[in-house]
């Protein structure tokens, strides 16, 4: 394991599939969190990144670093550079529309020689301490990259993952056609042998041009001999807000769980 624990969050997508919105996809409001004044407990709106941030900070993050596309700095304004849970957030920005690895990339001055948790903003993902299971499997299985993985019905907007009986990665693809295993990954951790695997890939000829998926960087990473694991999590939830049906079911879910009858 590296010697810290850091977070990587890429926020650098523009969300076109649900636009308009009136800001960055990864601002907005989905489900409810407590704010208290004095005595009296609050709900206040909480937007979907958080649930990311609140995420890592439990499992002993305190430095994340957050990679943005230009235009996109409302999400600096609202997170700043303190969280109010603890821990420091840094913002990055990235120039390039290859793909989420190379967004990811950017922060590899500061993330290499560091154990790394990383997840999609625009994603909720149970069971909350989720990155702490990840990593104590990381710790147990010496792996390179450990992927949470999670049951889902729509397996073809995902990237199903083989696992074996052991739990190492035996294959994965990304929005198959006619997908055979109902789960995706949705997060992971990974150490310091990934993330020079990963920059040496990207920055090398193997990496193919146009828009580069980070299945294709975990396939190349297993083809290299590294040792990748998935944690399924059976009870877990998997929600994103990629699409128009996406964000209506994951407003119905999470508001309607937490507001009180008036």
């Amino acid at each position: 394991m590296g010697e810290e624990i850091l977070g990587l969050i890429p926020a650098a997508g523009h969300g076109y599939r649900i636009s308009p919105l009136p800001g960055s996809k990864e601002l907005f409001p989905i489900g409810f969190r407590e704010i208290h004044q004095g005595e009296e407990i609050q709900l206040r709106p909480k937007v979907i990144s958080q649930y990311l941030i609140d995420n890592m900070l439990q499992a002993g993050a305190r430095k994340i670093f957050t990679v943005l596309a230009r235009g996109k700095t409302d999400i600096m304004d609202y997170h700043g550079s303190r969280n109010a849970h603890g821990g420091s957030i840094a913002y990055l920005f990235d120039d390039n529309v290859r793909g989420m690895p190379y967004t990811m990339d950017v922060a590899w001055p500061w993330i290499k020689g560091n154990t790394v948790l990383f997840g999609m903003p625009d994603t909720i993902f149970t069971p909350a301490d989720a990155f702490s299971q990840l990593l104590a499997q990381q710790r147990t299985s010496n792996a390179d990259l450990t992927l949470g993985v999670f049951p889902t019905d729509c397996p073809e907007k995902l990237c199903p993952v083989a696992l074996n009986a052991s739990g190492r990665v035996i294959t994965m693809t990304d929005k198959p056609e006619n997908p055979e295993i109902n789960n995706t990954w949705g997060c992971g951790v990974w150490a310091e042998r990934f993330s020079e695997f990963m920059h040496a890939y990207l920055n090398s000829s193997a990496a193919r041009n146009g828009e580069t998926v980070l299945a294709e960087v975990f396939l190349a990473a297993l083809d290299e001999g590294l040792r990748i694991y998935g944690l399924y999590f059976d009870d877990g939830e998997y929600v994103d807000i990629g699409t128009p049906n996406d964000l209506v079911m994951a407003v119905r879910r999470f508001n309607n769980a937490v507001l009180p009858v008036l």
